[in-house]
């Protein structure tokens, strides 16, 4: 035995995803051929149910001690009305022939007579039954006394026992499901085996539905057809599988040797008709044990084979598990009792319902693994396909039980697929996304990641984000930047692009490794990185308008503060000093509230500052030539009064500390639209290619933030220092003329 990594099948692209499988016609045309084939049998064991004598009885179904069989129920519309009687003991045709009852004719299933000869005996008295009640009136014979009866030609709807009907959906759902899977991958082996297995089991549950719940007998020919073919169809089953676990998940085998297991079950089952075997114990029987227990060592081989693979064991344990006790429970309940000659337990039709988990395992291992890598998307046909199936299975009902005409038993059954099946469609869609889109609020973990301080702390805060988004199973560095979050290995892992300089992430399986990432969650992990992209942004903003904020403060106190303290520091009245230290509180004050205050004067702001620059230059014995009489008579905002505060105290402040100056001008005078502010003096000068200081570039990006312009040259005579700042009015705003 020899195991490949991979099944090619899965590997090859136009294998996983066939052209068209989403968007083209394919899949739904395919869909709608499984709906119309389902439907079809269904129709047809139920016209054949239908199309029986029915004399009114309901046998009490299994054997029991003494002749005939047990009369169960009699219908009081029936052509048998009035019967007496606990037990049938013999039907009298109209010709005179009588038919003795056995025991036997009371069994579902007639695979339990011990021989072969036993069944064919079974079905020549029922044929004989079926022929008497078909040709004319017959005589009733039962413990308390006869009657004579003419069995109606049909069954009516009504008579079918519920156990009917739930086989018929039983049969209906398994076979919908195994042709769903081949129609959404026609391309794929292990698929058409699971839909092979479906049909069989399909047929074989419809043959029984036909047979088991007969009400006295069924024609011979029909009889043993629908017997050798819920023995075909259960055979079947046992051999598609068996060989869908030699190739699927893991390819154990060539494709050639998995045929093998149909080959010898084939021939086992045609010994049945062709009478080589004693009997269904060994014909039937042995054949679905000795199948049970093929399938169990290709399940055991498959766990082996994939022990190393996370997501193929996955699939192993949940569809084996799911297999195992399907088929394993209906054969211990039904066909290991059966063929040591004991009456099970459980009615057959009921037995089927352990079926179900196959099929039910399959949805979950399509939603959960992607099984046979369909995807959640496949749902949408499902739901498509069984609605459309849904809406004429009804519409049928209502045509043929309560006799409604065409048009309003149409309109019926889309109002009831309206109101019922779709709104269930959605709360299972939405459990589906429920289930896909788990983790909570992750606030604080994107939060962490924008504001981590440094890109190790940001990276550490990314990698817990992803984790509690997806819970994954590991987390490692991606072997390659990606753009966006994309799937890789069919679903097993998933890369995700850094953050803001942290390299990209690859997450192995999701949900604690329960399950394949999906394109939802690919969806999320770019959701994600998107907030995060938008708390990085705000952040950055917020630290720049902090920095902004405090290099505001910074160049006030430098051009604000300073000058007010160097005037208090040269000063020799007290009165004066008092004076600037609360003036440079005030000030100190609005730098921090951020020249929150309302608009002011300009003259009134002028005025201030000559008086203030005056005294200062008087303390320091330096003559000031003041000329302001060009100001316009103009109100100003708040940050217009403090840039022009901060450039004159701060050139009047580097005349005093720096020129060695005897003599300054300033001169503060409209220009048009602009202000101009000058200041110079006949002191030392700057050499051109000197350094700006703190100060000179305040005043700079004091202009600039005003709309205005800063030159620092020689005076006009080439002596000394020439300051010279134009601001805007404009920049002024919400400017008002005084008077307007």
């Amino acid at each position: 035995m020899t195991a490949t990594a991979t099944d090619p099948a899965r590997s090859d692209p136009a294998a996983a995803a066939p052209p068209g499988l989403r968007a083209g016609p394919g899949p739904a045309m395919g869909m709608a051929l499984v709906a119309g084939l389902v439907l079809a049998a269904a129709l047809a064991t139920l016209w054949l149910a239908l199309a029986q004598p029915w004399i009114g009885l309901s046998r009490v179904v299994g054997p029991s001690d003494g002749p005939g069989i047990g009369i169960a129920a009699v219908d009081a519309d029936g052509p048998a009305a009035g019967l007496r009687g606990a037990r049938l003991l013999e039907v009298v045709a109209a010709d005179g022939t009588r038919i003795a009852l056995a025991p036997e004719d009371a069994l579902e299933e007639p695979d339990a007579l011990p021989t072969a000869a036993d069944m064919a005996a079974l079905y020549a008295r029922q044929g004989a039954l079926h022929a008497a009640l078909s040709d004319g009136p017959v005589t009733l014979v039962t413990d308390a006394g006869a009657l004579e009866a003419r069995a109606a030609p049909t069954r009516p709807l009504g008579a079918l026992p519920g156990v009917f009907w739930l086989q018929m959906a039983i049969a209906v759902v398994i076979g919908g499901l195994g042709g769903w899977t081949v129609a959404l991958r026609p391309r794929d082996p292990a698929v058409w085996l699971f839909g092979a297995a479906g049909a069989g089991l399909s047929v074989c549950i419809f043959a029984a539905a036909f047979y088991s719940t007969r009400e006295l007998a069924l024609p011979e020919r029909a009889f043993a057809l629908a017997s050798n073919l819920n023995l075909l169809g259960s055979l079947a089953f046992g051999a598609c599988m068996t060989a869908l676990f030699l190739i699927y998940p893991r390819r154990l085998v060539p494709l050639w040797a998995a045929a093998i297991p149909l080959v010898v079950f084939g021939l086992w089952y045609l010994a049945n008709p062709l009478g080589l075997v004693s009997g269904r114990a060994t014909g039937g029987h042995l054949a679905t044990a000795v199948e049970m227990g093929c399938m169990v060592l290709g399940l055991a081989a498959q766990l082996w084979a994939a022990r190393r693979d996370p997501k193929d064991r996955a699939i192993v344990l949940w569809f084996g598990a799911s297999v195992v006790f399907g088929a394993g429970g209906f054969i211990a309940l039904l066909a290991i009792p059966s063929a040591m000659g004991y009456q099970p337990e459980i009615r057959q039709g009921h037995a089927f319902l352990l079926f179900l988990f196959v099929y039910a395992g399959l949805a979950v291992g399509v939603a959960r693994f992607r099984m046979f890598d369909l995807g959640d998307w496949a749902f949408g046909l499902l739901f498509y396909g069984a609605g459309v199936a849904l809406l004429f299975a009804i519409d049928a009902a209502l045509i043929s039980m309560f006799a409604v005409d065409a048009v309003p038993a149409f309109s019926a059954s889309l109002l009831l697929v309206v109101l019922l099946y779709l709104p269930l469609r959605d709360l299972a869609a939405r459990a589906l996304r429920r289930g896909r889109d788990r983790g909570g609020d992750l606030t604080a973990e994107t939060g962490a990641v924008a504001l981590a301080p440094d890109p190790a702390a940001r990276a550490e805060a990314f990698e817990a984000l992803l984790r509690a988004a997806f819970a994954p199973l590991s987390v490692e560095p991606a072997p390659a930047p990606v753009a966006a979050p994309v799937l890789r290995d069919e679903g097993t892992a998933m890369d995700v692009p850094g953050v803001d300089g942290t390299g990209a992430l690859r997450l192995h399986w999701t949900r604690g490794g329960r399950r394949l990432y999906a394109p939802a969650d690919a969806e999320r992990a770019a959701r994600l990185l998107d907030t995060v992209a938008q708390l990085s942004r705000r952040a950055a903003a917020r630290d720049r308008a902090v920095a902004e904020e405090r290099a505001r403060i910074n160049r006030d106190v430098h051009d604000n503060v300073g000058v007010q303290l160097l005037g208090a520091l040269h000063s020799d009245a007290p009165d004066r000093k008092n004076a600037l230290i609360r003036q440079t509180i005030a000030d100190l004050r609005e730098i921090v509230s951020g020249g929150a205050r309302g608009d002011v004067p300009l003259r009134d702001v002028v005025a201030d500052l000559r008086s203030e620059i005056g005294e200062l230059f008087d303390a320091a014995g330096v003559a000031l030539d003041w000329s302001d009489a060009g100001v316009p008579d103009a109100l100003v905002s708040a940050p217009f009064a403090g840039g022009l505060r901060a450039v004159l105290r701060e050139g009047a402040s580097n005349v005093l500390r720096h020129a060695d100056a005897s003599r300054a001008w300033v001169e503060v005078a409209g220009r048009g639209d602009d202000l101009r502010l000058t200041v110079a003096d006949d002191g030392a000068g700057v050499a051109p290619d000197a350094p700006r200081g703190n100060g000179l570039g305040n005043m700079a990006l004091r202009a600039e933030a005003l709309g205005g312009r800063f030159d620092l040259g020689p005076g006009a005579d080439g002596r000394g220092t020439r300051l010279a700042v134009t601001l805007p009015l404009r920049a002024a705003a919400p400017l008002a003329m005084a008077g307007a």
